[in-house]
C-alpha cells in the first residue's frame, strides 16, 4: 500500500503496449501523482487514469470524465488532489499507430 507512511511513496505500473490495463496497487492516499512515458507514439494513443474503492469496478478519476490524449514520446504528470479512492491504475484506452510503450508510476500521499 502506498501514501501510509509520512511521505511520498511511488509505485511503478507494469508497461502497457496494448490496449489494456496495468496493475493496480492499493493507496492510502488522498493526493495523486501520475507520471506517464510514453515511446514510439506513431500517432497517438489516448490513456485513462482510473480508480476503485474495491479493486473490481474501476472508474474515470478525471473529474470531466475525459481520456487523455497523448501524441508524442515524452513524460507527463498528472496531479489530482482531494482524490480518496483505495486503488489506482492505467488503462490504454486506444492506440492510434504505432507499437508504443507507456510506461507509468503512481505516488501517494
Amino acid at each position: 500500500m502506498i501514501g501510509l507512511k509520512s511521505g511520498f511513496e511511488v509505485h511503478q505500473f507494469s508497461n502497457l503496449t496494448s490496449t489494456g490495463v496495468s496493475d493496480s496497487v492499493e493507496t492510502a492516499g488522498i493526493n495523486l501523482l501520475f507520471q506517464v512515458s510514453t515511446t514510439n507514439v506513431a500517432s497517438s494513443v489516448v490513456l485513462r487514469l482510473e480508480g476503485s474503492l474495491d479493486n473490481l469496478s474501476f472508474f474515470n478519476l478525471k473529474e470531466d470524465e475525459e481520456d487523455i490524449t497523448i501524441a508524442t514520446d515524452s513524460t507527463f504528470g498528472y496531479a489530482l488532489n482531494g482524490c480518496p479512492v483505495k486503488f489506482a491504475r492505467i488503462r490504454l484506452v486506444t492506440i492510434n499507430g504505432g507499437s508504443p510503450t507507456i510506461s507509468a508510476k503512481v505516488g501517494a500521499s
